[in-house]
């Protein structure tokens, strides 16, 4: 198969060296950075004791060579440039390709309408295949995989194409992959935009904009147990927005407390503090002359908050749901940014049109999103 990874980040590197290892496949890589330039790849499998440098994939940053025969194109771009990757690229695509989104939340789902009319199959899936990390060092590129995934899950719209696509990627990444009952257990499911927005909300909800800190902070031993029990009551949240989606089964949008195997906020400290690839992650932070102040250009910001918790927020209010600790957590990143999505009454800003909600493809009730997920 001709297959397109597109982004030279963590995850699209990691993609491109993994599948290049396991051969039979041509290898696409769509990047405008020259990785080239940057010497050899060479891909580091922590757990598997594997160090290999790989070669054999094609860098281009040409959408015609990169997607007109591909037959599956796995997307890495985080959520905020997939809309104008999919306006700009999405025409060269040819019917019957499969694009796929790793990882699938966002709604990046709802900007490929027209792709699907064309009859492009979108995957996505739940959670990314294994944590990546790249570093560019003087001998070339390392792209890096650990915290690999025993189980991986996937749905595909339409949906009676969902378990050729989870029978495709555990070929593909060596990784027993299921068919999720619903696709919108992948756009709700409760990953970055829960740990990450909660933990942003811990670090920074006493401060503006341009306080200063003395030294980087990592974000997992910023967490306490105060943080676990707002955490707990936003995915709580969550899940009553999922039951009241009836009778679209979200039973698989798995409770956090339930996925850490920690039934208590106390342990849920315990266990986020004890991940051995969540000790890297840091609190998002950028120096100046004073010190360091919150960098709210960073992913956890520009993609957390509007193609995560908006996202949640809009099916809050397309059924009717209560939701007191995601309106907290919006109004927080509103002080400390100024953004704002949603006004006191539930009727959304202009800034709305900025984030990946149902809405802004007119999709406005819950008979709407029952249709577009079970597309035929």
């Amino acid at each position: 198969m001709n297959l397109t990874i597109v982004g030279a980040g963590n995850m699209g590197l990691a993609l491109t060296a993994y599948l290049s290892l396991k051969g039979g496949n041509s290898i696409r890589l769509f990047t405008k950075k020259d990785i080239l330039k940057s010497g050899p790849v060479l891909m580091r499998d922590v757990e598997g004791g594997i160090e290999r440098y790989i070669s054999d994939f094609h860098v281009t940053s040409s959408p015609e060579e990169a997607f007109e025969d591909a037959d599956i194109i796995f997307c890495t771009y985080p959520a905020f440039l997939r809309k104008e990757f999919l306006e700009m690229n999405g025409k060269y695509m040819k019917a019957g390709a499969k694009l796929g989104f790793v990882p699938g939340y966002g709604g990046a789902e709802y900007a490929c309408k027209e792709l699907i009319g064309r009859g492009i199959i979108i995957f996505g899936l739940q959670r990314v295949p294994y944590v990546a990390r790249a570093q560019y060092t003087e001998r070339g590129i390392v792209a890096g995989i650990l915290s690999r995934k025993r189980q991986l899950y996937a749905a595909a719209i339409p949906y009676k194409e969902s378990d050729s696509i989870s029978s495709v990627l555990t070929r593909l990444l060596d990784i027993p992959c299921t068919t999720l009952k619903e696709y919108l257990a992948i756009t709700l499911a409760p990953s970055n935009p829960l740990l990450h927005i909660t933990g942003l909300y811990n670090v920074f909800r006493s401060c503006k904009a341009d306080t200063i800190y003395e030294r980087p902070l990592r974000f997992y031993e910023e967490w306490d147990d105060e943080a676990s029990e707002i955490l707990f009551a936003y995915d709580m949240e969550l899940q009553s927005i999922c039951k009241a989606l009836s009778p679209l089964d979200l039973r698989e949008v798995v409770p956090l407390p339930v996925y850490y195997e920690s039934p208590t906020p106390g342990q849920l400290t315990k266990k986020l503090k004890s991940i051995e690839s969540f000790k890297t992650v840091m609190v998002p932070l950028k120096e100046n002359k004073n010190g360091y102040i919150p960098d709210l250009e960073s992913r956890m910001f520009t993609e957390d908050f509007p193609f995560g918790i908006c996202v949640i927020k809009e099916f809050a209010l397309i059924t009717g749901i209560e939701t007191p600790n995601i309106d907290l957590l919006l109004n927080f990143y509103c002080n400390l940014s100024g953004h704002k999505y949603f006004n006191n009454d539930g009727s959304c800003t202009e800034e709305i049109h900025n984030t990946g909600v149902p809405s802004n493809y007119g999709l406005l009730t819950k008979e709407e999103i029952i249709a577009f997920y079970h597309k035929q």
